[in-house]
C-alpha cells in the first residue's frame, strides 16, 4: 500500500488519510517513506517536515 505524508495526501486526493500520523511520538520525529516525495521525515501528525524532501514541504514547517 503506498503512503504519502500529510502534505502530498491533501494534494492528491483533497485529504489527509494520516497514512504516515502516529509512527512516533508527539515531541519526535521519524524518517518515512512517502510516495510522492521520498524519503522523508515526519512528525507525529504525518507532516513531512524534512526540508529536503523532493518536494521540499519542511521549508515551510522549518523549526526556528
Amino acid at each position: 500500500m503506498a503512503d504519502f505524508c500529510k502534505q502530498c495526501s491533501e494534494e492528491l486526493f483533497n485529504e489527509d488519510f494520516g497514512d504516515l500520523a502516529n509512527l512516533c511520538e508527539p515531541s519526535h520525529h521519524i524518517y518515512a517513506l512517502c510516495e510522492g516525495c521520498g524519503k522523508t521525515i515526519v512528525n507525529h501528525a504525518g507532516v513531512c517536515v524534512d526540508t529536503n524532501c523532493m518536494k521540499h514541504h519542511g521549508a515551510s514547517h522549518a523549526e526556528g
